[in-house]
């Protein structure tokens, strides 16, 4: 309940759903050369404010640190957004992910080496 002199500003919900935006596909993402010469993203659902999608290493010349780079796809945030993301499946489970945001991309950093022909699932949620 709202009193006079106090804004109403917090919201009380069973489950808040995310059903807007664009789906996302394969060419939003680019990959650094660090999971490998032939490295795609492929199994994507959601939009550029919550989606999975997978990141297989593939090719010759995998490297540290490698980076996903969304831009999102349904343009700028008004400000940066609050960004959480995991990872699931693959080898190395116990390297997390690390991320930086902006008000246009989304950067996800595997912090370790990829393996070749392993596939890493990713997962994020976007708040703005």
């Amino acid at each position: 309940r709202c009193q006079d002199s106090v804004p109403c500003r917090d919201v009380g919900a069973t489950r808040v759903r995310s059903l807007g935006g664009t789906a996302l596909v394969a060419g939003d993402f680019a990959l650094s050369a660090g999971f490998g010469t032939t490295a795609s993203v492929g199994t994507i659902s959601g939009t550029d404010q919550r989606a999975r999608f997978t990141v297989t290493s593939a090719g010759t010349g995998q490297g540290a640190n490698p980076t996903i780079t969304l831009t999102f796809k349904d343009g700028t945030w008004t400000v940066a957004p609050f960004v959480v993301v995991v990872r699931n499946g693959g080898l190395q489970a116990t390297v997390l992910p690390t991320w930086t945001v902006s008000a246009t991309q989304l950067v996800i950093t595997f912090a370790g080496t990829p393996v070749d022909t392993q596939t890493y699932t990713y997962e994020f949620i976007a708040l703005g």
